[in-house]
Formats: structure tokens, C-alpha cells, sequence
């Protein structure tokens, strides 16, 4: 009992501490936990929807923008005047964020909110460190072992409630809200996650010595991640030889082979570096590592200079490029740089992702000005731009490079505005690309050809429970899938083979069935299942198409099964055994 006590009264004491340093923050928090809920508990149709989204963004970006003035008011020691005008401006810009909010919440938007979301929070890490003050890599260790304790005593706190919740459900027949999970969540993710850990952020004048580096984190990052790193290092420069007499460089490899590595390698470094004069050996391996790093980088701007040369820039490959650079910079800054690297190094983190994000220089911009003159090449090269970047129709481009055209063409459109894209006219679209082209978007996957017809077939109402009508067996099978030669009873075996379903007594073909045929007469028999017997009366096979696709050949209505061809179908077979 003492020592739950004491846990309680250590729980409680950093709830009252964090209400009593981060006032503001804990007070964004609860806006977002209501508007959290009330968004939970609205229909997906609601015209509300997407106004309590943009709320809850709101708030929850205020919560590290708050979190960081804070800290700055400490770092500085600020007047009552500068705290309250910190203050103010936080809760002024969280106010012009919620009124700059784009009607439509694209993706792109999405990935720009967490840039911002992540910027303000590396503020938050940073400032109390910023600037001439080192340990800023402990600091944020000890952070990181406080985020995962918030999130175990969070976790238990859930299931404990969860559980109650559940048994007064079964045990008083209570019929709760069908969001009363999804309340509880929220409630303790806000009101206990979130306040528990600002309890937890240590004082600004705390110092957090390398004695009290916890052993959990040393043990992780000494003796199981940096032996795993230096077996890897091994296997690359093993790997690298190998390419280095084969002359060739695997495409999309040495980007996932290097990258991870190089970033586990920088994030290890950057928390074990203050232990190197409590831990001899790691000197020498600063000293040896980061100098072999340097090759498997530069194998990887190799790889990245010839992707990008030969299909333009994109968002994924404008990261890579990114946090390369940004792995480069940081190693080189430890190996050569003395003191503590540590802060430099989170500003140079901070920038990249400015950049990457923000501004001229951002991979949004960066790869619409490449994919664009990539698409711009293309239609020089079959004569279909003219020398003031008007689209001329050339309808004898051959198959391949329309395909290619319409591929960058369907990648701008989808990530860009048409006005965006200078050399595509503001009324382009799928119906008018004929009209500019000289022909229809093609897909890089299939391309059909003009004016092809397609029909199809999809159960409308799928059936869970099916009745077998005494059949014996019950196949569900579909185009392209095989079933190998399969017993059955009496000496009977039935096989798939290219559609064809064949049944055999011993070696005797008793029946065959072709699926593409009978997909085909099942979709103008008015999608109605087809039943058909063998010529001995001993067998019985209902199918039932499930879904049927494919192209009409002919210009009219289709009338027989010449008329179609068969892209797809899946089909439920019943096989009844007659005796």
C-alpha cells in the first residue's frame, strides 16, 4: 500500500506541477479534446465535419507553439511584461492559422502540417538549450524514456477503463454511446497523456548528468544498435565491391540499402556522444565510423543523381536527396567539431525541414519544375510543343510514348492545379486531351485502344450466408488463379488449368467447364447462375459469377458470347455428386 501511495502521489504531484508551468498549453489541449469529441461524434455527411477538423488542427498545433513560449520565457527569464506579450503572440498566430486554412484539406497539406507541427515541437526541444549550453542529446533522451512511461501508465490507465466500461455493459445492461471508447481515448490521451508528460519536461536550470544516461537507452544504443550498425557496415562495403565489379547499380536499392542506415547511424551518434569520456572505446569509433559512413553516402548520391537524371525529381526522391544531405552535414559536424554538436545539429534538422516544406526550394515546388520539364522534353522529342510552348496534336506518336506522356501527365494532374502546370492549357482535361494530344490519356498499366467499350458485372447485394442445395463441394475461384489437381470422393479430381475446370474419374475426362465462356453467358443470361451437367447425369455444377469485366467487341449491343471478351471474373462453384 505505502509504495501505491507513493506512485499515486507521484503521478499526482506531476499533474500539479504541469498545471502550474504550462497553463496555456494544457488549456489548448482541452479545446482540442472537446472539439476532438465533438468531431467523433458527428456524422460523416455533417457539413460540420470539416469545420471541428480545422478546430482540432488548430489547437493541436497550439499545443507546441505554446509549449515552446513557454520554454522561452524560462530560457530568458522574461518580465511579466515579455511573458504576457509571448503569450499573446502565441495564442494571435494559433488565431491566424485557423483563418489561413485552406477550404480543402489536401494531402500536401497534410504533410505541411506535420512539417509545422514537428518544427514547433523541435522548438520546444531546443530552445532550453539554445544556445551555448550543452547536454541538449540528454535532455531529449530523457524526454524520450518520460514519452514512453506517459504512454504505458496512459495505456494501463485505458484498459483499466475499458474494462469498466465493458462490465457495467454486460453485468447492468447498460447500453452506452457507441463512441464511449473513442471518448475515453481522448479524454485520457488529453487530459493524462498530455499533462503527465509536460509534468515530466525537467526544470530550465535541471542539468541531466551522463551518470544519469539510463541504462535501458545505454544498453540499446552501446551494445545492441551500434555492434548491429558495424555488421552492417560490413555487409555494404561488402555489397559495394560486389557492384564495383559487376559495374552496374541495382535500381531502387541503394536508397532503401543506405538511407536507414545512415539515419539510425546519426540518431545513435547523437545520443551516445556525450558518454564517449564514460565509455573509452568510443572515441575510437567516432573516430573510425563516420570517416566509413562517408562511402555508402556518397554510393547513394551516385544511385540518386542517375534516378533523378533519368525520371526527373519527385517528392519521395526530393527527401532522400534531403535527409542525405542532412546526414552528411551532421556526421561530418560530430567528426570533426569537439564540443557538443548536439543543438547545431537540431537546427540544421529544423532548416532542412523548412525547407523541404516552406518556400521556393520546397520538394513541391522543386518537383513540379522537374516533372514538368521532364513532360516538356517528351512532347519535344515527338514534335507536339511548339517554340512558344503551345500543344501541337500529333496523332501518330507511337503506343510507347503515349503511354509515357499521359504517365507524367496523370502524375501532374493529380499532385498539381491545372494552372500550375504552364505547358498544359488551362482547359485540359480527360475530355479534351484528344483535342491537344492527338490522343486519349493512355494508362501506363493498360492501355486500350479508341474507343473500346467495357462492360461489367458486380454482386449487389453479397450473399454471406449461401445455401448449398445438398451440393458436396463449394468452390470460389477466379481469372488468372490455378487450382492444382485437387481430390475429391470415388476416385473423382477436378483441376483449374487456364480457366478450364476439368473433372476426372481416374484418368476418364467426365466433365469441362470453360469459366471465360460461361462468365461471358452468365453476364447476358441477365446475371442469373447457370447450371450444368455432365454427360453421365453424375454431376451437377452450379455457377454463380460474383463479378464479371471485360471489353464489348462489337459496335451493337452484345448478343452472344463472340461479342464479349473477358477481362476478370470471380465465380462460386457448387458441385453436386449425384448418385
Amino acid at each position: 500500500m505505502k509504495k501505491l501511495r507513493e506512485t499515486m502521489r507521484f503521478i499526482l504531484g506531476k499533474l500539479k506541477r504541469s498545471s502550474e508551468r504550462f497553463p496555456l498549453t494544457l488549456v489548448m489541449t482541452f479545446l482540442l479534446m472537446v472539439a476532438t469529441i465533438l468531431l467523433a461524434h458527428l456524422d460523416y455527411s455533417s457539413e460540420q465535419q470539416d469545420l471541428y477538423q480545422k478546430i482540432a488542427l488548430t489547437f493541436a498545433l497550439g499545443i507546441p507553439m505554446t509549449a515552446a513560449g513557454k520554454v522561452l520565457i524560462e530560457r530568458y527569464r522574461l518580465d511579466s511584461t515579455k511573458k504576457y506579450g509571448v503569450e499573446a503572440l502565441a495564442v494571435v498566430l494559433i488565431l491566424l492559422y485557423y483563418l489561413m486554412l485552406p477550404e480543402t484539406l489536401t494531402p500536401y497539406f497534410a504533410m505541411r502540417y506535420m512539417a509545422l507541427w514537428s518544427i514547433l515541437f523541435f522548438a520546444f526541444l531546443l530552445i532550453p538549450y539554445f544556445h551555448d549550453r550543452e547536454g541538449l542529446s540528454r535532455y531529449v533522451l530523457h524526454l524520450v524514456g518520460r514519452f514512453f512511461l506517459t504512454m504505458l501508465y496512459a495505456g494501463v490507465i485505458l484498459l483499466g477503463v475499458f474494462m469498466i466500461i465493458f462490465s457495467i455493459e454486460k453485468l447492468f445492461d447498460v447500453n452506452w454511446w457507441n463512441e464511449i471508447y473513442m471518448d475515453a481515448f481522448i479524454i485520457i490521451a488529453c487530459a493524462f497523456g498530455v499533462t503527465y508528460f509536460l509534468g515530466s519536461v525537467p526544470e530550465q536550470d535541471s542539468v541531466i548528468p551522463t551518470e544519469g544516461f539510463s541504462k535501458v537507452f545505454k544498453g540499446l544504443f552501446l551494445y545492441i544498435l551500434i555492434p548491429i550498425l558495424s555488421i552492417y557496415t560490413v555487409i555494404l562495403y561488402a555489397y559495394f565491391i560486389k557492384v564495383l565489379f559487376s559495374f552496374k547499380l541495382p535500381e531502387g536499392v541503394i536508397g532503401n540499402l543506405v538511407l536507414w542506415y545512415a539515419l539510425v547511424s546519426i540518431i545513435t551518434l547523437f545520443f551516445v556522444r556525450d558518454l564517449r569520456d564514460e565509455v573509452p572505446w568510443l572515441s575510437k569509433f567516432f573516430k573510425f565510423y563516420i570517416p566509413l559512413l562517408s562511402i555508402p553516402l556518397v554510393m547513394l548520391y551516385i544511385a540518386l543523381f542517375i534516378r533523378i537524371n533519368a525520371f526527373g525529381l519527385t517528392m519521395p526522391r526530393y527527401f532522400v536527396v534531403a535527409l542525405a544531405v542532412f546526414s552528411t552535414i551532421t556526421a561530418g559536424l560530430m567528426w570533426r567539431v569537439k564540443k557538443d554538436t548536439a543543438v547545431i545539429s537540431m537546427i540544421l534538422l529544423v532548416t532542412f525541414i523548412a525547407i523541404a516544406f516552406f518556400g521556393p526550394l520546397s520538394g513541391y515546388n522543386l518537383t513540379l519544375s522537374s516533372q514538368t520539364k521532364q513532360l516538356e522534353g517528351l512532347l519535344k522529342a515527338n514534335d507536339m510543343l511548339s517554340n512558344s510552348g503551345q500543344l501541337l496534336p500529333n496523332a501518330d506518336v507511337s503506343k510507347e510514348s503515349q503511354i509515357e506522356i499521359s504517365k507524367k501527365i496523370t502524375f501532374l494532374v493529380d499532385a498539381y492545379t491545372i494552372d500550375q502546370i504552364k505547358v498544359l492549357p488551362k482547359t485540359f482535361n480527360d475530355e479534351t486531351a484528344k483535342q491537344y494530344l492527338g490522343f486519349e490519356l493512355q494508362s501506363y498499366w493498360y492501355s486500350r485502344p479508341e474507343a473500346v467499350k467495357r462492360f461489367s458485372y458486380y454482386e449487389k447485394n453479397p450473399v454471406m450466408l449461401i445455401p448449398l442445395d445438398d451440393a458436396e463441394y463449394m468452390l470460389n475461384t477466379e481469372k488468372y488463379v490455378d487450382l492444382p489437381q485437387t481430390n475429391m470422393v470415388r476416385d473423382l479430381t477436378i483441376k483449374n488449368d487456364k480457366d478450364n475446370l476439368v473433372i476426372r474419374e481416374n484418368r476418364t475426362i467426365l466433365m469441362t467447364v470453360d469459366l471465360n465462356e460461361n462468365a461471358a453467358i452468365f453476364y447476358l443470361n441477365q446475371e442469373k447462375p447457370l447450371t450444368i451437367t455432365s454427360q453421365n447425369q453424375k454431376i451437377k455444377m452450379t455457377l454463380i459469377y460474383t463479378s464479371v469485366d471485360g471489353e464489348v467487341l462489337s459496335d451493337q449491343e452484345p448478343t452472344s458470347t463472340d461479342d464479349l471478351k473477358i477481362d476478370y471474373f470471380n465465380v462460386r462453384i457448387l458441385i453436386d455428386l449425384m448418385p
